[in-house]
């Protein structure tokens, strides 16, 4: 009997043809509810995921065959794992995948709130010709904090900076990144506020755990330099919203690039007050970070390999 494959959100055909392939059955079912899920899943050897699917307790315990739980992406946040190891189910990921796409839009919030670039798009396409206004800085020579510097997107980031910005890159990690910070060439900060005192700008890298629950807090925003720009394209509660808000409001921060948040979309005033401040200071974009041709072949496509690879040919 084939292998059966339930696909809960939209993923690049080329992983899923590579399914097909090998003699598969791969069901398409991109709008799928939370109760349709429970009703279908007792059928299906394995499921793949992107975000917006949850794979919750009550699901796993549907799935009376289910083998893997493959997440199409980086964070696993939407998957319920312990569920799934009680159930010896195994879970997988492609983190590696979207490493070049997220952080290339990481560098381009940088520079859109540094030279305000959406402000200026947004007068001009009005007719108001705003140049006396723009007065922006520049990437190169700022201090740009990673934290979370040791992870693949982190890593990626710091060598966009270095190599093609001439920034200098400070970089933190809960695990030893000694060896990798010296071969890209960025200092490592002993501790978080050290980073955070220090740097121009932030960007945050970090997995969404109940550690890292608003890592960066009012006290995290208080130790910054006057003026930081704060980039977020990791999850949104990993930064306490309604502090930034304020720090963004009175002037503390200069600026922010967010591209995850606390809801999706947002919901409550603070969270559509905070993105919609004017002019330039804060570019928000729509959980897009790995939304690029190629990170999604790559993604698509690993999947398939795992898959494979656990379950050999049909």
């Amino acid at each position: 009997m084939a292998t059966k494959i339930l696909v809960c959100d939209s993923i690049e055909p080329q992983g899923l043809r590579m399914l097909r392939d090998v003699g598969y059955q791969v069901d398409e079912h991109p709008k799928i509810t939370p109760e349709e899920l429970k009703a279908k899943i007792t059928a299906y050897d394995g499921v793949i995921v992107r975000g917006r699917t949850k794979v919750t307790r009550e699901i796993v315990d549907a799935g009376a065959k289910l083998r893997v739980i493959a997440r199409s992406g980086v964070g696993l946040d939407n998957v319920d794992i312990e569920a799934a190891k009680e159930k010896g189910i195994q879970v997988v990921s492609t983190p590696a995948a979207p490493s070049t796409s997220v952080a290339e839009l990481v560098v381009g919030l940088m520079l859109s709130v540094l030279r305000q670039i959406g402000y200026s798009d947004k007068a001009m396409k009005e007719g108001r010709w705003i140049k006396t206004e723009l007065i922006g800085r520049e990437l190169s020579g700022k201090t740009v904090g990673i934290v979370g510097a040791g992870g693949r997107i982190g890593l990626t980031v710091a060598s966009i900076l270095k190599n093609g910005f001439a920034a200098q890159v400070i970089g933190y990690d809960v695990i030893d990144i000694k060896d990798k910070a010296t071969k890209i060439g960025f200092e490592v900060a002993e501790k978080l506020e050290d980073l955070i005192k220090r740097s121009d700008i932030v960007t945050i890298h970090v997995p969404y755990l109940p550690s890292t629950h608003h890592l960066i807090d009012a006290k995290m925003i208080s130790l910054m330099k006057s003026h930081v720009i704060l980039i977020n394209t990791s999850r949104g509660d990993i930064v306490d919203g309604k502090a930034l808000l304020e720090a963004l409001k009175n002037g503390r921060l200069s600026g922010a690039g967010l591209d995850v948040f606390h809801d999706e979309p947002p919901k409550e005033d603070w969270e559509k007050e905070l993105v919609s401040i004017g002019r330039g200071v804060t570019v928000t974009t729509c959980h897009i970070g790995a939304q690029t041709l190629e990170a999604q072949r790559l993604e698509s496509t690993m999947v398939a390999e795992q898959l494979i690879s656990i379950f050999g040919k049909s």
